[in-house]
């Protein structure tokens, strides 16, 4: 009996965690952010992007955001808080 219950148990953990490891993957497709706008200018290390729904703080690792000051762009990256951290610049 107790053999059946520990089958039991293993099948059923197996079961119930399966899904986990997609759901990661999906919101982070999800997380990523597109934002379109006029790059207006630098402040500190953020630098401050005008789209059409309000200002959006950005800031890059990969990037170099000096390059496109006072021009319209899309950026695509992830938010952390309120930033969203720029991964490409089209």
């Amino acid at each position: 009996m107790k053999k059946y219950l520990i089958i039991g148990v293993m099948i059923f953990s197996v079961i119930g965690l399966s899904g986990c490891g997609s759901q990661k993957t999906e919101s982070t497709i999800q997380s990523t952010k597109t934002r379109e706008g006029l790059l207006q200018m630098k402040s500190g290390d953020e630098y401050l992007l005008s789209t059409s729904d309000g200002i959006v703080n950005i800031t890059s690792n990969k990037v170099n955001l000096d390059n496109y000051l006072k021009k319209n762009i899309k950026v695509k990256g992830m938010f952390s808080g309120s930033t969203l951290y720029v991964d490409e610049v089209e």
